[in-house]
């Protein structure tokens, strides 16, 4: 009889915890982790392909995408808690400037002449300093005219 009753609080329990796992009340899994980059002309919707090429004297809206390993789009998933950064070195070939309520956009004006190269880096994180990942460096370099850009999906 003990022997039945330790088996019915043992099945009894099992069943329990079995529930608990599977529940309707879970937490959301949460967001995908970033492990690429790519660069896209905000303005055209278009990727840019690399090696980079921006124009001299001239802005480009520069969307960054993040991508998670299986390599699809994260950003709807990241967009609301998630800043970037682009940083060029050196600092003066490129001027980056914040657009307003657009987290994973920046206005690049290129300061340097044609054919002068730098080397960029994307930040990412969870604050405005967007330092918590950073992918890269990238090689860009300065040309005349407008960027190269690649019509491809997101």
């Amino acid at each position: 009889m003990k022997s039945r009753t330790l088996k019915l609080v043992l099945v009894t329990t099992a069943f329990a915890f079995t529930l608990a796992a599977c529940s309707d009340t879970e937490a959301p899994a949460g967001h995908g982790t970033p492990e690429s980059v790519k660069l896209f002309d905000a303005g055209t919707h278009t990727e840019l392909p690399q090696p980079y090429t921006l124009p001299t004297g001239t802005t480009t809206r520069v969307e960054v995408h993040y991508y998670d390993a299986d390599g699809d789009d994260i950003n709807d998933e990241l967009i609301a808690e998630h800043f970037t950064s682009l940083t060029f070195d050196p600092g003066t070939f490129a001027t980056v400037t914040s657009v307003t309520d657009a987290k994973f956009q920046r206005d690049v004006l290129v300061n340097a002449a044609p054919g002068v190269t730098s080397q960029l880096t994307v930040g990412y994180g969870h604050d405005e300093a967007a330092d918590s990942r950073s992918f890269g460096p990238y090689t860009v370099t300065a040309s005349e005219g407008a960027p190269a850009v690649r019509t491809a999906a997101r």
